[in-house]
This record gives C-alpha cells, sequence and structure tokens, in this order.
C-alpha cells in the first residue's frame, strides 16, 4: 500500500485528517503528519513518499514552493493541494505545476476520499505500465546470462522439471539443448593467484575463461556454463551434430579430452594463469547432469586434490558401487535454511522426504549407517536453530526429546523420524510463541505511549519511532494482534477520553479538546461528532442529572 503526507500548519487539521479519512479504504498504508514545509521535506528524505497534500498558506515555505522543492528533487511523488477560495489563481498556477487536484478548504471527506482514490488507481495504473511486457522483455535479456547460469546450478543439484516445462524454459533462455541430448562435461578449477582474486576479479577472469572455452570448442559444441559453488567452473557441451551417429560418443569424448587440453594451454598462455580440468562422464541431458557432477566434483577432490594444473578424465576411473549418502539431506533448501526461515512445514515436508530415501538404502548395514549420518545431521540442525535463538535445549524440549541429544535411543527408521517431527514441533511451537510474546509487547508499548501522550504527537510514524519499528510493520503487526488499525485506536481512545471527562468534570469544551490533542476546537466538535453523532455540548447535555 502506498504512504501519505499531509502538510499543514495547524496541527489539529493535519490530526483530524490523519484520524478521520479511512485511508486503508483509499489504498493508503502509512500517513505521514508535518506542520511545516522544512518538516515534509525532512520526512521525503526519510520514507518512500507517494502522495503528499499541502496547504498552500503556510508561514516560511509555502505550499507552493513545497510543490516546486518535490517536483524537482521527487518527481514521482504526486501532490493534492488545498486551498481557501483566495487561493484560486495559486492553485491553477499549481496543477500547471503538476499537482493532481486541488481541494477547497474546509474540505470534506467525500471531496478528499474521491480525489485520493483517483490518484492512487491512476499510480497504480502507471507502474503497471512501467511493468509493461517490453520493459520486462528488456530486463529479462539484461539478465539473461545469470538466469542460465543460475538454471544451470538448479540441475546440478537436483533441480527436476517436467519435459514441457525444460523445453519451455530451454527455449526462453535461448539454450539449444533437449531432453535426451547426449552430454559431455567440463569441471575447471582456477589455481595459483587465479583463484585467491577477489570476487569482482574472479568474475571477469571466468569470463575470460569461458571466452576461451567457446572460442576452441563452439564450431562443435553448444556450451553453457556456470560457477558452483566450490567456485568451479562447469562446462555442459552438446555436439552440433544431431542426431548422433553410432559411434559419435567416443568421437565426442576423445574431441573433448582434446579441446580440454587445448583450453589448459589458452589459459596459461593468455590468461597467466593455470587451471585443472576434469572431463566428466558422458550421459543424457538433463536426466543424468546431476549424478556425472558429483563423480566429476568427487573425481576432482580424489584424484588431483591439491594439485596444479592438472588433466584427468572421469571415465578413467575403476567401476565401483560405494555406500552413497543421502541426496535430500543436503540438496537445497537446506534444513538449516528452511529453519532460519522460519519455514517449518517445508522443513516437516523435507525430513519425511529425508527418511523415504533412507527407506529406499538396500541392504541393512546401509540403513544403519544412513540413520547414523541422518542422526547427525538433523541433530545438528536442531541444535543449531535452538541455541542461535538463545536458548537451551533443555528449555525447549521435553525431557524424553532431550535425552536423544545426550544418548541417541534409536534403532529404527521410524523412532528416528518420530524423534525428528516430535523436535520440530516443540522448536516450532517455542518460536511461535516468541513471536507472539513480542507482539504483545509491541502493543503494551504502543497503548502505553498513547495513554501518556494522548495530549501530544500520537500519530503513526511518531509511534513508530518511539518503539524502534517501521511504520508500516508497526500497523500490519499492530492490526494482525489486536484487529483494529493503530490510527483507529488512537482516534479512540481520544473520543473515549474526551467523553470522560464530559461526564466526570467542568471543564469546557476547548479545554476537553486541548486535554485530548486537539489544539483547534472546532475540528475537536467535528471529530467527537462523527465519532458520538451529537456534538460534545449535546452529548453532555444529555448526560442524567
Amino acid at each position: 500500500m502506498l504512504q501519505l503526507l499531509l502538510v499543514d500548519d495547524e496541527r489539529s487539521v493535519v490530526e483530524a485528517l490523519a484520524e478521520t479519512i479511512p485511508w486503508d479504504k483509499c489504498g493508503i498504508g502509512t500517513v505521514h503528519e508535518a506542520l511545516s514545509g522544512a518538516m515534509a521535506l525532512d520526512i521525503l528524505e526519510n520514507h518512500p513518499i507517494d502522495i503528499v497534500i499541502t496547504d498552500i498558506r503556510m508561514p516560511g515555505m509555502s505550499g507552493m514552493e513545497l510543490i516546486s522543492a518535490i517536483r524537482s528533487r521527487w518527481p514521482l511523488v504526486n501532490t493534492i493541494l488545498l486551498s481557501g477560495h483566495a487561493d484560486f489563481e495559486y492553485a491553477q498556477q499549481a496543477l500547471v505545476q503538476g499537482s493532481f487536484d486541488y481541494l477547497l478548504k474546509p474540505v470534506s471527506d467525500e471531496d478528499l476520499i474521491h480525489s485520493v482514490t483517483r490518484l492512487v488507481e491512476r499510480i497504480k495504473t502507471k507502474w503497471e505500465q512501467a511493468a509493461s511486457y517490453q520493459k520486462a522483455l528488456y530486463t529479462f535479456r539484461e539478465n539473461k546470462p545469470l538466469l542460465r547460469s543460475t538454471m544451470l546450478n538448479e540441475l546440478l543439484t537436483g533441480r527436476t522439471y517436467s519435459e514441457e516445462a525444460l523445453a519451455d524454459k530451454l527455449k526462453l533462455l535461448e539454450l539449444p539443448f533437449t531432453a535426451g541430448d547426449e552430454l559431455g562435461m567440463l569441471v575447471i578449477r582456477m589455481e595459483e593467484h587465479l583463484s585467491e582474486m577477489a570476487q569482482r576479479e574472479l568474475a571477469l577472469m571466468e569470463y575470460a575463461i569461458c571466452n576461451i572455452v567457446n572460442e576452441v570448442m563452439q564450431k562443435q559444441f553448444h556450451i553453457w556454463h556456470t560457477r558452483d559453488a566450490h567456485d568451479y567452473i562447469v562446462i555442459l557441451a552438446v555436439s552440433r551434430q544431431s542426431p548422433l551417429s553410432s559411434g559419435r560418443g567416443d568421437q565426442n569424448k576423445t574431441l573433448l579430452e582434446q579441446y580440454a587440453a587445448q583450453i589448459q594451454s589458452n589459459v596459461q598462455l593468455y590468461l597467466k594463469g593455470a587451471i585443472s580440468i576434469l572431463v566428466g562422464n558422458r550421459g543424457l541431458f538433463p536426466y543424468q547432469v546431476r549424478e556425472i557432477y558429483e563423480h566429476s566434483v568427487m573425481s576432482m577432490r580424489k584424484r588431483m586434490g591439491q594439485g596444479q594444473g592438472l588433466f584427468a578424465s572421469a571415465s578413467d576411473e575403476p567401476d565401483t558401487k560405494p555406500i552413497h549418502s543421502i541426496r535430500s539431506l543436503y540438496e537445497p533448501p537446506t534444513l538449516l535454511s528452511l529453519l532460519e526461515a522460519g519455514r517449518f512445514e517445508d522443513v516437516e515436508r523435507k525430513i519425511r522426504q529425508i527418511f523415504e530415501e533412507l527407506l529406499e538404502s538396500a541392504g541393512e548395514q546401509a540403513v544403519a549407517e544412513h540413520l547414523i549420518e541422518a542422526y547427525h545431521v538433523l541433530a545438528g540442525a536442531f541444535a543449531y536453530i535452538i541455541h542461535k535463538n538463545g536458548k537451551q535445549l533443555s528449555a525447549v524440549l521435553p525431557e524424553d526429546s532431550y535425552r536423544y541429544f545426550e544418548s541417541p535411543g534409536f534403532s529404527t527408521v521410524q523412532q528416528l523420524l518420530d524423534w525428528s517431527i516430535r523436535v520440530l514441533h516443540c522448536i516450532r511451537e517455542d518460536s511461535e510463541q516468541d513471536l507472539k510474546d513480542n507482539h504483545s509487547t509491541i502493543v503494551r508499548s504502543v497503548k502505553s505511549f498513547i495513554d501518556r501522550n494522548l495530549a501530544g504527537d500520537v500519530s503513526l510514524p511518531a509511534i513508530a519511532d518511539e518503539v524502534h519499528l517501521h511504520p508500516v510493520y508497526l500497523s500490519k503487526v499492530y492490526k494482525a494482534e489486536t484487529g483494529e488499525a493503530l490510527t483507529a485506536y488512537a482516534y479512540r481512545i481520544r473520543m473515549e477520553k474526551a467523553a470522560f471527562y464530559l461526564r466526570t468534570s467542568t471543564a469546557k469544551v476547548f479545554e476537553i479538546a486541548e486535554l485530548v490533542g486537539y489544539n483547534n476546537t472546532a475540528y475537536f466538535i467535528r471529530v467527537f461528532k462523527k465519532y458520538y453523532d451529537v456534538t460534545p455540548q449535546e452529548y453532555r447535555d444529555r448526560l442524567p442529572v
């Protein structure tokens, strides 16, 4: 929702408008108040204001001068002018300068609501047009290399697409790859001074290396590259000759190895740096991308270690069948990232996915090994998030669940799954209680501030400054916790306090107006009548003797 700024040198005018207009129904989320042009400029400096409603005649900086300053410094901010009958010519001048509307004072609620609503609709239409297809297409083209890199990283870490979705995305990104293509992979590790560069220089070096790759391989292969989480450059290569003829796969493998050696030599010659290259196994796109990648990274670690400027082919390794880790334990989004984001339903789904994969493990020995692996990952993630929330495990978990951290007592997959879900539910309940307590504290602070400052400034920005929260966030928290808008609460308390003074004291109406924060008695009478449907004097006259 939009943010609006009311500007008038009469506090009562500003506060009456802020409190009595149903701004949320007009599309306004936050209302700021300023008693001078200088104060208005200060608010504009610190808040993303969309609409300014200002009086023309103000001491110091006039409304006309304020509009001129706004147009010069914040051309996207829209203005509405409030003027007396004698200011009509000035109002016309303001319209020429770009103000959306002018309204004659005293302005009626209906006229103001109508004007603001029309302006809000115009702003929305303008931004919708700004997000038009042409501008979106331009932005897409500017970011296409990043989008390509992101998609390849997703495939490397196990992201899957339906055939239709994959084809659509490949077409959108203008990638000449098709499901079922035979692919090759190169994994490049930068060595020596290349790997020690700052991130910006590292990105430039990646760009330069990929240019060399393209120059060497583009006649024979379609190329798709990214930089992975290990800072390796991963290259997917699909032959331009399609469909593949008999024996073509072996030729492509040999060609890739020759090209890899040439790339390594060119980087050394032209970029004055060493790289290690591993030629991965062949496979089908996209079904075996992740498998080939993981095998290549493992080969890089096992066969190259910390060696500098090496060259190897993953297909030269002996065919072994080791016990594999549980993929879903580590693939993004990880348990830690989901817990930190408070996405508890997604955490539970991921835990169940982990145990489904665990149950598919072949052999009793594999299941036992995987149970140990899963327990330590889960226990570590749970302990991390509880400690990060500033609490001890024993303060969040019941004794039977806490015991598992001291002495794991599971013997079956189901027992570990049940324990994991119980612990997750305890963490979620504790987090939700913390949030509820925090919101309750905010509400108490707000009500206390309003009660102490009823005769002064109890606008939303003033309250937000007191509790050190953004006005929009504060407004949403208060509404969610109490079911009542914060500005409506302040207005209601002022009216109820005024009625209390009318019932229990002999103070005059203008004195009561000042006690509840209205310096202009006429405006106080107006807002009181709007709330109680009678004037303050009528309210007092109707009291039983």
